[in-house]
């Protein structure tokens, strides 16, 4: 009966609309219907046309033929679009929302669990009766692979473990067993996995190892949720696009590693999958310094943070002397990464935004015609010189070739590598013809390339390869999103209007519109333009932190202040990009869960304390080792001490460990703070020689006052990006000036003695 009701509409369809344009006959399509069976996805006809499926949101549960794969557990929406297609020309129709049934068992006994809430939201679920949990003095388990799945099922419930194996593990007398195994050909997909819950045993499937981690973070969340047990059912679940991005501006305001880690926890925490790195940039508002008077191409900030041996003619290195990952370093984060489901996407930017590779080369600074911002010429590189990109390919090959025969090459772990090509204003066709190198130089070394979306605003005759090329969309005027997918590039909605967060700027703050976005936003809208949902050239989208605030503009913050803006949006935009399903209804109450869930197991970005008590020291030696934890504010210590000389240029440090250092004597006289990322802080204060001083250090997040005998002093200056022309440079005012207190070493290189130390937590 669906059939023929259906075979009467497109008959329908096709006279009403046989004088309409194709679009219009696009657009005014009914939807596609199941058959009888519920196997299959008929489509309406177009006398004189081809209607067929353009592509469906959900790959795993409908193919290219829209046969409907079975296993579903749970009525599952979809969205789908359709392509008409007539004398060569194409339209594409709206998206169609169509409920696929279950097709397993779904009578619940009376009483049966409630889907449990976790973020991302679980796309299918089967209740059961009971629930899950340890018991007993170990976790008995079968199936671990490797330390990572090893200390990931340790944490989800504390015990030890005690390995099984795969024989003991299915005898009926093994009591709470954590049943592990990858299946090979599995309809999940690549990132997909299958839980069932009972009251003796849970069990994960899954084709691939990222859908193994994935299930132990939806175990570690409910477990989290409901107090350490899980409720009896079935789960199965998988990713609505395959890019669910993070981009990281990590150039233009340092990041350490170890923030860099918690940022891979927290990814992982809630399925995103696409860490962006973006290795080199620079200040690009080099018109303040024209303007000034000033040499931008001497002056202005760039960085690269990658270990290299390469250096300028007047032998400053190309690794930035601030912050720098070594290669071997940044390899481990790769595998760290990998191990926890997240993949490293490595951007080194040119021929714009390049003024770390323009030093190195000044020969080959952009000398074309500049369509506008001719006082940022110095960051442009010669895109029309083709000594250029043979010059930027060898710094490349230093990561991407092994450096010795048999060994791998230092980014061999990332699969994808990021050309940049953004905001160059030279001459379109030089700019096609050098980004049309780059993608295929990274192909030619076996990489995915990916690149900024900009042909739009860069027409011409050149031909730019599309063809397995990644895109992000940022913006329509650069790159229109339609134009995109027809020229073949497999794109990532990184929409500015929606997805930009600039800390400490007057524009883009997607973070302050999170609730609008969790609420109506979806990973196919690029602002003014929509592509359809399922277009199988969209594979995802990501959120961008631009640290465009830089060298003169730089306040001071840190991961610290960023933290909220990146973890806020994670969670929401998480929820997003991975399932089609808003749960919880609204962002106030995905916050609530939020809250209930937790932070990402392992990771304490803000450096909160796990003792709250009060801690008074009295010194019996210096130095002397605290082994306390480091300590994010808000909090208040105060120190008595007494320097008994200080020799000029000669630093002495109160306080240390990885995270930085407080500075009884910087080498300048003046008290102040060092922080791991490079920023430096000075109190405009010097501390008397051979008098006891009370020093106070009143930390909120954002200010750090400094007290010396109750006399506050008021005046602070950022030693950071620092010109020899203080009037010019340095920053006094509006500063954030966020201090972790670091607790391992006391008066490592002291010239002086400290009475007492004593640190009481604020109330914030």
């Amino acid at each position: 009966m669906k059939v023929l009701q259906h075979l009467v509409i497109s008959m329908s369809v096709a006279s009403v609309l046989s004088a309409q344009s194709l679009q219009e006959i696009a657009s005014s399509l009914p939807a596609p219907v199941l058959d009888a069976a519920g196997r299959r996805l008929e489509l309406p006809q177009v006398e004189g046309a081809q209607v067929e499926l353009g592509g469906v949101d959900y790959e795993q549960l409908v193919d290219e033929q829209g046969r409907v794969l079975q296993g579903l557990i749970e009525d599952t929406p979809v969205s789908v679009y359709m392509r008409v297609t007539k004398d060569g020309q194409s339209a594409d129709s709206p998206d169609y929302e169509i409920t696929l049934p279950a097709t397993e068992q779904t009578d619940q006994p009376a009483g049966s669990n409630a889907k449990p809430a976790v973020i991302p939201a679980i796309l299918q679920w089967k209740g059961g009766e009971g629930e899950w949990k340890p018991r007993g003095p170990e976790l008995r388990v079968v199936g671990l692979k490797d330390n990572f799945l090893r200390e990931t099922v340790q944490s989800i419930s504390g015990y030890p473990l005690r390995e099984l194996t795969e024989e003991e593990g299915s005898a009926p007398e093994a009591d709470c067993d954590l049943s592990m195994r990858l299946v090979e050909g599995s309809s999940l997909g690549e990132e997909g996995y299958r839980i069932d819950i009972s009251p003796e045993r849970v069990s994960i499937t899954a084709a691939t190892r990222t859908g193994w981690v994935w299930a132990l973070r939806t175990i570690q969340q409910i477990m989290r949720a409901r107090g350490g047990s899980v409720p009896c059912g079935t789960i199965i679940d998988f990713p609505r696009y395959s890019v669910r991005g993070f981009i990281l501006d990590a150039a233009r305001a340092p990041y350490t590693m170890t923030e860099l880690r918690d940022v891979v926890n927290t990814m992982s925490w809630y399925k995103m999958n696409d860490l962006h790195l973006v290795i080199n940039n620079n200040f690009i508002f080099h018109e303040k310094y024209v303007d000034a008077g000033h040499d931008p191409f001497k002056e202005s900030y760039a960085a690269f943070r990658l270990e290299s041996t390469r250096k300028d003619p007047d032998g400053k290195p190309l690794t930035s002397e601030d912050v720098s990952y070594g290669k071997e370093e940044f390899a481990q984060l790769v595998d760290y990464a990998r191990q926890r489901g997240v993949r490293i996407v490595p951007e080194f930017d040119t021929p714009g935004h390049a003024l770390a590779f323009t030093r190195l080369r000044p020969d080959l600074i952009y000398k074309g015609a500049m369509r506008r911002h001719e006082k940022r010429r110095c960051e442009m590189l010669d895109a029309a010189n083709p000594e250029t990109l043979a010059f930027v390919e060898d710094v490349l090959d230093e990561y991407l070739l092994p450096e010795e025969e048999g060994k791998k090459a230092p980014l061999d772990g990332c699969k994808v590598i990021h050309m940049g090509a953004d905001e160059f204003f030279g001459d379109a066709e030089d700019y096609r013809k050098y980004t049309d190198g780059l993608v295929r130089y990274a192909q030619s070394r076996g990489h995915i390339p990916r690149i900024w979306g900009s042909l739009s605003s860069k027409p011409g005759k050149t031909p730019v390869t599309a063809r397995g090329v990644q895109l992000n969309l940022w913006n329509s005027t650069w790159m229109n999103a339609h134009e995109a997918v027809q020229l073949g590039f497999d794109v990532i909605n990184t929409n500015d209007a929606y997805l930009y967060i600039v800390p400490y700027a007057n524009y883009y703050r997607a973070d302050q519109n999170m609730a609008w976005l969790y609420e109506h936003w979806q990973p196919h809208m690029m602002y003014a333009e929509k592509l359809p949902a399922g277009h199988p050239r969209l594979i995802g989208a990501a959120f961008a932190l631009w640290n465009d605030a830089t060298d003169l503009l730089h306040n001071g913050y840190g991961m610290v202040d960023v933290w909220p803006m990146i973890t806020s949006s994670m969670d929401a935009l998480g929820q997003k990009m991975w399932g089609l399903a808003q749960a919880p209804d609204t962002y106030e109450q995905h916050c609530a869960l939020v809250r209930q869930i937790g932070a990402a197991p392992g990771c304490n970005p803000m450096h909160r304390p796990e003792n709250k008590q009060p801690i008074t020291i009295y010194p019996e030696q210096q130095p002397m080792q605290l082994h306390l934890q480091d300590l994010g504010p808000s909090y208040h210590l105060t120190m008595e001490l007494e320097l008994q000389e200080a020799p000029a240029g000669k630093e002495q440090v109160l306080l240390s460990s990885p995270i930085g250092q407080l500075i009884a004597v910087m080498k300048d006289g003046c008290i102040g703070f060092r922080r791991a990322d490079g920023m430096e802080f000075a109190f405009e204060a010097k501390l008397p020689v051979g008098k006891r001083v009370k020093l106070e250090l009143i930390a909120t997040p954002g200010n750090t006052r400094l007290l010396l005998d109750g006399e506050p002093i008021n005046r602070m200056r950022l030693n950071s990006f620092s010109s020899s022309e203080e009037n010019f440079n340095h920053r006094t005012k509006g500063l954030i000036s966020t201090f972790v207190l670091p607790l391992q070493t006391l008066a490592a290189s002291l010239d002086g003695k400290v009475y007492s130390l004593d640190l009481r937590l604020l109330e914030n």
